[in-house]
Formats: C-alpha cells, sequence, structure tokens
C-alpha cells in the first residue's frame, strides 16, 4: 500500500489517503508512456526530413551508375545516342526515387517519371553541348562546367515544376532547389570527384529537404492521405 498525507481536514488536521501498490505502479507507467510518446513524436518530425534527403541522395548515386551503364550500351560519350540514353535514364531514376517524398500530396507517379525522363535526356546532352561551346570560344572553364551544372538543374527542374504546380503551394521554387543542387553536386566533383558519395549527399540534402518543405507548407485545411494539399 502506499500512504500519501497533505494538509486540510478539520481544525486543520492532517488527511490521509492510502494506494494500492497497483496503482502506485499504474502512474509511474502512464508517466514513462509520456516520455516515450514525446520521444516518438520528435522522431516523427524528423524522420520525413530524414527519408527526403536519404532518398534524393540515393537518387543522385544510382540515377549517375545506372545512367552511366546506359551509355556504355549505346557506344559511350560524347555520342549523342550515349547522353540521351544517359540522360533519359538519369532523370527517371531521380525521379521515382523522389516521388515518395511527393506522393501524400497527390502527385502522380507516371507523369513525373515522364517528366523527369524526358526532361534530362535533353538537359544532360544539351548542357554538355552548352559546355562545349563555351570552351570552343576560349573562355575560363568554369563558365561551361556552371553552365551545364544550370541546364542540367533547369532541364530537370521545369517539367516536375509543371506537375508539382497542380499540387503544391510555391512549387516554382523547386526550379530554384533543382539549379542549387545542381550546382553544388558540381562544386562537389571538383572537390571529390564524380560518384564519389559527397556529390550526392549535396544533392541529397539541398532537393531532400528542398522537397519534404514543399510538401509540408500546404495549407492546414486541406488533407489528402493523411497530409495536405494546396488549392492551386
Amino acid at each position: 500500500m502506499y500512504n500519501r498525507t497533505w494538509p486540510g481536514g478539520q481544525n486543520g488536521n492532517l488527511c490521509s489517503l492510502t494506494f494500492p501498490a497497483d496503482q502506485r505502479q499504474a502512474v509511474s507507467l502512464r508517466g514513462e508512456a509520456t516520455i516515450v510518446t514525446t520521444q516518438l513524436n520528435s522522431l516523427i518530425k524528423i524522420k520525413p526530413w530524414l527519408i527526403g534527403v536519404l532518398l534524393s541522395t540515393a537518387a543522385m548515386f544510382l540515377g549517375y551508375t545506372f545512367g552511366s551503364d546506359a551509355a556504355r550500351l549505346l557506344g559511350g560519350e560524347p555520342g549523342m545516342s550515349a547522353r540521351i540514353g544517359k540522360g533519359l535514364v538519369w532523370g527517371v531514376v531521380i525521379a521515382g526515387l523522389q516521388w515518395p517524398i511527393v506522393r501524400a500530396v497527390g502527385v502522380p507517379p507516371i507523369r513525373l517519371f515522364v517528366a523527369g525522363a524526358v526532361g534530362f535526356a535533353v538537359g544532360y546532352p544539351l548542357g554538355q553541348t552548352i559546355q562545349g561551346m563555351v570552351l570552343d570560344r576560349s573562355l575560363h572553364w568554369i563558365w561551361g562546367y556552371g553552365s551545364a551544372l544550370a541546364t542540367f538543374g533547369l532541364l530537370l527542374g521545369m517539367p516536375q515544376w509543371w506537375i508539382f504546380r497542380r499540387h503544391m503551394q510555391r512549387a516554382s521554387l523547386w526550379i530554384l532547389f533543382s539549379v542549387t543542387g545542381w550546382m553544388l553536386t558540381g562544386v562537389a566533383w571538383i572537390n571529390f570527384g564524380v560518384n564519389s558519395g559527397e556529390d550526392s549527399i549535396v544533392y541529397g540534402i539541398v532537393t531532400g529537404l528542398g522537397l519534404v518543405w514543399l510538401v509540408h507548407s500546404q495549407q492546414p485545411n486541406v488533407k489528402v492521405k493523411g497530409s495536405v494539399r494546396a488549392g492551386v
């Protein structure tokens, strides 16, 4: 038994109440459950952001790997067919791994896959061509390199934005996230090498966090599949 005493009663006498031992244990368990619930809520808040970064990181790493394999099967770069094939595979892998992030707001998977595939099938060879044109004009290599990266980000991001705009507020910011992600990935390529892992992490942080933020910045009163959907 558990005794508890406090001031009160008549003439200032002490009043006491006796609790059974199992009731005291129940109170203790409720307190522990509250602590666990608080910790789980904190984890749930962090989890989507972490998943977004991991998915986008894997998208860059696997997209480059499978795209390079496709290019070799098509005769290797700098052949145009190899570059188109590499861009197509790279783009569809990125879109495929980023789709789970935006699924909750109703983004259709097939449209997103097609947008990523077509956008980068055009964007990758175009960026390489622009880089070659800049170098032919005897300009500093950084201008050609930066132009290629910006083209990658634009041509991949713009078709995706066209899909996102029907499902998200501020969807146009995705173009900025895409270009920034590619530009910083290019910096990582210079410092660490292509497909070194650091480049994928940089891309994953920028685009993964960007996508998760766009998904979670919707109107709170319109729910879709446990999340929210903007009225655009």
